[in-house]
């Protein structure tokens, strides 16, 4: 199946966002506050080059959420002299692309958000995503372990 991908931009300088990712604590201001991209996943490619200029990547094989693969581009300009492009990419192997791809586009959304000094309120997030949190909870009951 072809894969998800996703870009975003996001004003703030690469280490910001990089730490987004693999802080657990921040991981839970956007993700979910049981799930995580590097703790309980195989890594595959674990990068935050020195080099402000060179591409970060973060990719691993999730239980939960399958082939992910980010890649954080520094982009010249913004309010802090720099900004970040992520380029998101998620394999779609159990379907339903549309709902997947909706989720990860949301999941992006959570973590611009976290960002900006507002994690997820996941008390009322259920509520408030009713729809693909129902989806994400099908799918990860049908899911094979890996």
């Amino acid at each position: 199946m072809e894969a998800i991908r996703l870009e975003r931009d996001i004003d703030l300088p690469r280490g910001i966002v990089w730490e987004a990712l693999v802080d657990p604590v921040l991981v839970e201001g956007w993700l979910h506050p049981s799930e995580r991209l590097v703790t309980g996943t195989s890594p595959v490619e674990f990068r935050e080059p020195d080099d402000p200029e060179a591409p970060a990547v973060l990719e691993v094989i999730s239980p939960a959420f399958g082939d992910v693969r980010v890649v954080l581009h520094h982009v010249p300009g913004g309010t802090r002299g720099e900004s970040t492009r992520i380029e998101l990419t998620v394999s779609d192997e159990w379907g339903r692309r549309a709902d997947r791809e909706a989720l990860w586009g949301l999941r992006l959304q959570q973590l611009g958000a976290l960002l900006r000094g507002h994690p997820v309120d996941w008390g009322t997030w259920s509520r408030e995503h009713r729809t693909a949190d129902a989806a994400a909870r099908i799918e990860a009951a049908h899911r094979p372990a890996r």
